[in-house]
């Protein structure tokens, strides 16, 4: 069975148990609040502003049922006998990216994930004026501008390993790490990849533009 896209994640089949999947999340989003909100902010307070933002890469619960069914209707198993997994994926850390003047994304603040999906990375800088304005014409819609990205580790085994074809053959714009990206919201890059005795590890980037942002709200 090959690897199938979804929606919102791609699945991948485990070659030794045909019922068993694993899912890989497409894009980060900006995480929901107790109240379903999404968590960002722009504040400002006379001369001092700050960015305040929650990212995550996962499903929720209403997601993973929704991709269940799917898949039970794409593959025609049962729908209560199918083992849906996340991916054995590792998030490094975390990092919200501004343009600079050459076109390319500095990092304004790194953020250590929560170590567990969906990987909550939290955010809150301080911007001086020039970038309070690029902050306010990326969250107008203009691509390539901001963003956060998270860096994750897939760790391979030989029922999985099909994974490096997607990753080289996805129809996600395939992006070198600092470049900017101002057609799409979404990126996956390979980066390396690493063997060690309990298998073969591969490094890859998730990334959200802030143009999107405002479509959670």
């Amino acid at each position: 069975m090959n690897i199938m896209e979804f929606s919102n994640a791609t699945v991948i089949p485990d070659a030794n148990h045909p019922d068993a999947f694993l899912y890989v999340p497409k894009i980060p989003a900006i995480a929901a609040g107790p109240d379903g909100k999404p968590q960002f902010n722009l504040l400002t307070a006379g001369p001092v502003s700050f960015l305040q933002l929650t990212g995550s890469w996962g499903l929720n619960h209403d997601e993973i049922a929704v991709l269940r069914k799917e898949l039970a209707t794409r593959t025609g198993l049962n729908e209560d006998i199918l083992q849906l997994q996340p991916a054995p994926c590792s998030v490094h850390e975390a990092a919200l990216l501004l343009s600079d003047e050459a076109g390319s994304f500095t990092v304004l603040q790194q953020s250590k994930s929560s170590g567990v999906p969906p990987y909550h990375a939290a955010f809150n800088v301080m911007l001086n004026t020039e970038q309070l304005q690029t902050v306010r014409d990326a969250l107008s819609g203009k691509r390539g501008l901001l963003a956060f990205r998270y860096d994750i580790r897939f760790r391979l085994s030989p029922a999985i390993s099909s994974i490096t074809e997607w990753l080289e053959t996805s129809r996600i714009r395939i992006l070198n790490r600092n470049s900017v990206t101002r057609d799409t919201g979404s990126c996956f890059t390979k980066t390396r990849t690493t063997g060690d005795a309990a298998g073969e590890i591969m490094q890859f980037y998730a990334q959200l533009d802030a143009a999107d942002w405002n479509a959670a709200r």
